[in-house]
């Protein structure tokens, strides 16, 4: 007999909700709609808050105004979600500015670097050395840009290199 009024019980809860969903959807979408345009996040929205409904329904079977209560779980939750992207449009902004001053100081560097190679290497050296460790270039891509083997154009690095680290150990290092 419990066996059967709880089966009863939750073929009623079951059609309350379906009932609640039905006339509220519509309302619920458009309130959602005013706060935002991304389509995606009132349907996240709008799931998150039956969610909340089905979980909440022997609250929602004696509530006096079950209709607000989706409202204002509807809004609650949107709200969560645009504070929750808010903060994390601010962290991705906060690594984007450091990634920036990074950027600008990577470039600076290379910039003084480079300048400095050319007063140290022929043309030739100054390319491969530029290529391969500042653009990641292959010995196989080098080598088919200089039009020479894949041997000469490691040499050609590796001589470049020899050259710099006698200059100074200070100005070349892997």
């Amino acid at each position: 007999m419990n066996r059967e009024n709880g089966k009863k019980l939750r073929l009623q809860q079951q059609k309350f909700m379906e009932k609640l969903i039905s006339d509220t959807e519509q309302a619920v979408a458009r309130m959602l709609f005013k706060m935002t345009s991304d389509k995606l996040l009132v349907e996240d929205v709008m799931i998150a808050t039956w969610t909340t409904a089905c979980q909440k329904v022997d609250i929602l079977l004696c509530h006096e105004n079950p209709h607000g209560w989706i409202m204002k779980a509807a809004k609650f939750h949107m709200l969560k979600e645009l504070e929750k992207r808010q903060h994390i449009d601010e962290h991705e902004m906060l690594v984007l500015d450091k990634l920036e001053t990074y950027m600008v100081q990577e470039a600076q560097i290379e910039l003084e670097l480079s300048e400095t190679l050319k007063a140290y290497l022929n043309e030739d050296e100054y390319r491969a050395v530029i290529l391969r460790y500042f653009y990641d270039t292959d010995y196989s891509d080098l080598a088919e840009y200089f039009h020479i083997s894949e041997s000469s154009a490691r040499k050609r690095v590796n001589r470049a290199i020899h050259k710099l680290r006698k200059v100074s150990l200070d100005l070349w290092h892997e």
